[in-house]
């Protein structure tokens, strides 16, 4: 039951060592940010069927 116990907590500890500096340093829209350029110029590339 320890062994249980102990590797919940672990992994809870690991959950909240990840999430805490993504959420801190706002990792995630920096990534978006980041990634935003290559789509949209992906996007903007790709054939059209319907005019806008």
């Amino acid at each position: 039951m320890k062994k249980i116990i102990k590797a919940l907590f672990l992994i809870a500890f690991g959950f909240l060592a990840i999430t805490v500096p993504i959420y801190w340093f706002n990792l995630d829209t920096k990534v978006v940010k980041l990634l935003e350029k290559p789509m949209m110029k992906h996007y903007d590339s790709m054939p059209r069927d319907n005019r806008l």
